[in-house]
């Protein structure tokens, strides 16, 4: 058996967190509310220096295009390998249930 190559690998990740970061956008838009949580997170981390300033503002600019449903998925879910980053540390922990993500998987 071979081992895949390292980039494969990440591939696999980002391609797994990218699908179950498309179904938390499905949850937040559908349950509004729970958009609370994610900026309460995204606040506790930037200001518990967890989180640099840029990360901060693109993690708020995606929340901010809530009330444009496509805007908000396209930003969340974008191929660029920043946002892919920025995905590995989300800060919509909790708005799945664990259920939720093992269906998912």
């Amino acid at each position: 058996m071979f081992a895949r190559p390292r980039k494969q690998r990440r591939s696999d990740v980002n391609e797994r967190i990218k699908k179950i970061h498309s179904a938390i956008a499905d949850k937040l838009l559908s349950h509004p509310e729970l958009f609370e949580q994610a900026e309460n997170t995204l606040e506790s981390r930037y200001q518990n220096k967890m989180m640099r300033y840029g990360s901060y503002l693109l993690w708020k600019g995606i929340i901010e295009a809530r009330d444009q449903p496509d805007v908000f998925k396209a930003l969340l879910l974008a191929d660029d390998e920043r946002t892919a980053n920025l995905r590995r540390e989300t800060i919509f922990t909790g708005i799945l249930s664990e259920d939720e993500r093992e269906k998912l998987l």
